[in-house]
Formats: C-alpha cells, sequence, structure tokens
C-alpha cells in the first residue's frame, strides 16, 4: 500500500485527535504565543490572532489537499481545552515522513504529547491505514524534552543524522532519529 496522508479521527484511553476547528483558533493562538512553544517552533512572528487562523483555516487543510502533510489537535476525551497539535509530513524519499508537535503550555507533564505521538505513530506505520515504513523526528540538542518525547514513543537515536535547519533565522545543528514499523511490530 502507498503511504496517505490524511487527518483519521483517533480516540486513546484520554485524548481524541482530530482536524483542527474553529473552536480550536483562541486555544491555537494562546498556544504559539508562549515563550516555550515560541522557543522550539518555527512560527511566524509575530504570531497574532490571524496567525492562528490561518493555521486552522488554511494549513491544515492545504496539507491534507496537496497530500504533503496532515494536522491533528489533541483535546481531552472528556472535553476541554486544545492540548496541543501533532504534524505529520511526508519526506521526500518514499514510504517516510517526519512528525513534529508542540504542546499549549496548560496541557504540559501530563503525558498526553506522549500519547497522542504514539497514537500517530502507529497510525502512519499500519500499512492498511498510514502506510509508511518509516517515521523521523528531527530536534535540536537544546530541546531535549523533544528527544525525550520522541525516545519514550521508541524513536531510535544511535547513530543519528546530523544535519542543519533553520530555526528563527539561525542555522541550528538538529539531529534525526528514526521509528519504523519493524520496531513498532516487535
Amino acid at each position: 500500500m502507498t503511504a496517505q496522508l490524511l487527518t483519521a479521527r483517533l480516540v486513546t484511553e484520554r485524548l481524541v485527535l482530530d482536524a483542527p476547528g474553529e473552536t480550536d483558533v483562541l486555544d491555537v493562538l494562546e498556544a504559539c504565543l508562549d515563550a516555550e512553544t515560541q522557543a522550539w517552533v518555527p512560527l511566524p512572528q509575530p504570531y497574532t490572532r490571524e496567525s492562528a487562523e490561518f493555521f486552522v483555516r488554511s494549513y491544515c487543510p492545504h496539507g491534507l489537499a496537496s497530500h504533503r502533510y496532515t494536522v491533528w489537535a489533541i483535546h481531552p476525551r472528556n472535553g476541554g481545552r486544545l492540548i496541543g497539535a501533532l504534524e505529520v509530513r511526508s519526506d521526500d524519499r518514499p514510504g517516510s515522513a517526519s512528525l513534529g508537535c508542540w504542546s499549549a503550555p496548560w496541557a504540559r507533564g501530563q503525558g498526553y504529547l506522549r500519547e497522542a505521538l504514539r497514537a500517530v505513530a502507529a497510525f502512519a506505520l499500519d500499512p492498511e491505514r498510514g502506510g509508511f515504513e518509516q517515521l523521523n523526528w528531527e530536534y535540536v540538542p537544546e530541546n531535549a524534552a523533544s528527544r525525550r518525547l520522541a525516545e519514550a514513543v521508541g524513536f531510535d537515536f544511535a547513530g543519528s543524522i546530523r544535519t542543519i535547519v533553520e530555526l528563527h533565522g539561525r542555522m541550528r545543528e538538529a539531529r534525526v532519529g528514526t521509528l519504523r514499523r519493524d520496531d513498532v511490530l516487535r
């Protein structure tokens, strides 16, 4: 099966992951104004309400229409505020995709991103659903929390690839870890 990108509704023990909607705009705005989020996520500067509206109304739908990426909004299963967002972006290599995410400051430290990332990785690597063979996780070494999150889900950084990324107008060293379908199926 060829890898495909779609925003399937995913439900975990505590979470619902689905396409971002209009009711998420103000939470996206507040989360993306947070200093920790801005430090590690390449966001427009300054980040405004129009930026959040663009994210929900244009950026997310465009990813699906272009078949290049998909974004899930993460919500508590019992209702409540947006917890964060998780993106899967198809790489230039067939069968390979990269993941990225951010957490709202009011939801940090509760294991929500780990739970959401496990669900999305299982979906993306499932041959009958996402169809990817490998997922990649890129982080800058100063963001140790990003690496810990990926490792908690099974990403392997042994012999990780070094690369360069642009973050806030500066070139930064980054590392790439991988999670393969075979790793998940063991």
